[in-house]
């Protein structure tokens, strides 16, 4: 035997085979980036409404201190807001409004 044969004999046993195409790993990951796809819009609609609520509330919270301050009474009460008044009773509205809207996305499934 000589070193060509040799050589010969070493090159096809360690010749690498091309891999076979695994067509179940490549539908893996064509679902897996589609599901990546779809949450990131999901997380981006989430986002958008969370911010959106949260901008809203704040507006009208303003608004009924703003209304509450504003009434005659609030003044001698020390600027705080009567608990017997229309504005007390938006913001506790409010608040339950918030408790409801603003809950964990978790809690409604």
């Amino acid at each position: 035997m000589t070193y060509a044969d040799l050589d010969a004999r070493l090159a096809i046993l360690l010749a690498d085979e091309p891999p076979i195409p695994d067509d179940g790993f490549a539908a893996r990951i064509v679902a897996l980036a589609a599901f990546d796809q779809a949450e990131r819009k999901a997380r981006t609609r989430a986002f958008r409404r969370i911010g959106t609520e949260a901008i809203a509330l704040v507006a009208v919270l303003a608004a009924f201190v703003v209304l509450a301050r504003a009434a005659p009474s609030a003044i001698e009460l020390g600027d705080s807001i009567p608990l017997a008044s229309p504005a007390m009773f938006g913001i506790t509205m409010l608040a339950l409004w918030a408790l409801v809207g603003l809950r964990p996305a978790t809690a409604r499934r």
